[in-house]
């Protein structure tokens, strides 16, 4: 009888070996790995990064100019809408006003000087003058502008501003566009010349 009870007691031993071959789990701790979403505010943030577009940035507070362009005394801003990388990719502004009726003037690059010309064409209206350095701030572009019929139109035809990389000063550009009578004439720097010798010469009037 005791042999009985002997042989069944390690049958049943057997059986339970058994039931744990091929799972190695069955005496480990189960570990829960579902995934936790993150809090409803954190999800928004993350889905709103990338899509909120930059603000408009004054490419320099300082330079601004006011004058009547418009029959009205208002302020010209230099306004960076694209900051650029190099010179294939240069900086981008707009010519934007705080009276926000007024059209902008739009495509100018790069290092921006603005100037009040003065009434040059007789209209009333003072002529808003825009120098830009397209390549580096050795030689600027000098261009003038007109506000006409809601619109700025080019009043002169452009002309080059040498500064052999000594910087641009406001008040000397402001001296290179002068009327004499009903005449414009602008002075015309002889690059030939080793102390840019400045020569007056008439200027191309492109909008009557």
């Amino acid at each position: 009888m005791k042999k009985l009870v002997l042989l069944s007691l390690l049958a049943l031993a057997a059986c339970k070996k058994e039931s744990t071959v091929g799972n190695p789990t069955a005496d480990s701790t189960v570990v829960d790995t579902t995934l936790v979403a993150p809090p409803a505010e954190e999800r928004a943030l993350k889905d709103t990064t990338e899509t909120v577009a930059p603000e408009r940035t004054t490419a320099n507070p300082e330079e601004s100019v006011t004058g009547n362009f418009t029959g009205k005394n208002v302020t010209a801003i230099a306004t960076l809408i694209h900051e650029g990388t190099d010179s294939e990719d240069p900086a981008q502004y707009s010519i934007t006003f705080n009276d926000p009726a007024i059209a902008a003037v739009p495509g100018v690059c790069c290092g921006v000087l603005l100037v009040n010309e003065g009434d040059l064409n007789g209209d009333g209206n003072d002529e808003l003058g825009v120098a830009n350095a397209p390549l580096h701030g050795c030689t600027y572009d000098y261009q003038v502008y007109t506000y006409k019929n809601g619109k700025w139109l080019r009043y002169l035809e452009s002309f080059l501003i040498p500064t052999a990389c000594d910087g641009i000063d406001r008040e000397k550009v402001q001296e290179l566009v002068f009327k004499e009578g009903n005449t414009v004439y602008y002075m015309k720097t002889d690059v030939n010349n080793e102390d840019f010798k400045k020569i007056k010469t008439k200027a191309k009037v492109l909008v009557k």
